[in-house]
């Protein structure tokens, strides 16, 4: 069994468990005591759980931002969906801005078929798949700042003077920790400032956010829903979320 397989395993266990004797889970694992304990250890350093006196508990997921490696294993599936809807809206000539989160970086496999793009991203291993699979008629941007450990992504807080101010975001692509009838949020303060400076640039916004998210809050508030134009998730959630987001005249796609 790979490290990322496994790494994948504990952190589902421990979202249903909550808290687990190390024991157990070296039985739930298949795993040896020392190759447990050093996923344990990374698992620790990332802030998903704590060890505690021969047992593992699971942080809150309101305060831990999770890390890009292991995102992107979460609902690859449901992503996927949510990137083939979200490519129809994007044509030739637009300058389009993609967020960090795996989610969106599964618009990247669409992108090389459409020609004159220019895309700005705080997203290295998007800027690395665009760069590498990219239209040769593409530009990409990175955006400036600090370089997020984990995350692979880059934020700043200030983002005045930046090389955004000399173009027009046409449609900005981004996701989320969380959605409830008022708001979306984030885990992390650095990422829901950052994606909230992008929106509030760019001409449209569309939210991309799978069903696991719906109800889900987190301590940052990136604004509220009147913000995004479209929302696409993989299926469409309860009439709550739904009639919550035609109030604000927000069109709602995903799965029946």
């Amino acid at each position: 069994m790979s490290r990322d397989t496994r790494l994948n395993e504990i952190t589902s266990i421990l979202q249903k468990r909550r808290r687990i004797a190390v024991k157990e889970l070296e039985q739930l694992t298949y795993s040896s005591t020392s190759t447990l304990r050093r996923d344990l250890l990374l698992l620790e350093e990332q802030g998903f759980l704590k060890r505690r006196h021969g047992e593992v508990v699971l942080n809150s997921f309101n305060t831990v931002e999770l890390s890009h490696s292991m995102r992107e294993t979460e609902h690859r599936q449901e992503k996927k969906v949510i990137a083939s809807l979200a490519k129809d809206f994007i044509g030739p000539g637009m300058c389009i801005y993609l967020d960090s989160s795996t989610t969106v970086f599964e618009l990247c496999a669409y992108l090389k078929e459409i020609d004159n793009l220019i895309v700005f991203t705080n997203g290295l291993n998007t800027a690395h798949a665009l760069s590498t699979v990219a239209n040769p008629t593409m530009k990409i941007f990175i955006t400036g700042g600090e370089v997020k450990h984990h995350s692979a992504s880059v934020v700043n807080h200030n983002i005045e003077n930046s090389i955004l101010d000399h173009f027009r975001i046409d449609l900005a692509f981004c996701s989320a920790r969380g959605i409830d009838e008022e708001f979306v949020y984030e885990v992390s303060f650095s990422q829901a400032l950052a994606k909230k400076s992008i929106i509030d640039r760019a001409k449209e916004t569309i939210l991309l956010i799978d069903h696991s998210k719906f109800y889900q809050s987190g301590f940052f508030k990136i604004n509220n829903l009147g913000q995004y134009k479209t929302i696409i998730s993989d299926k469409l959630p309860d009439h709550q979320l739904l009639d919550a987001a035609n109030r604000e005249g927000i069109e709602w796609l995903g799965k029946e």
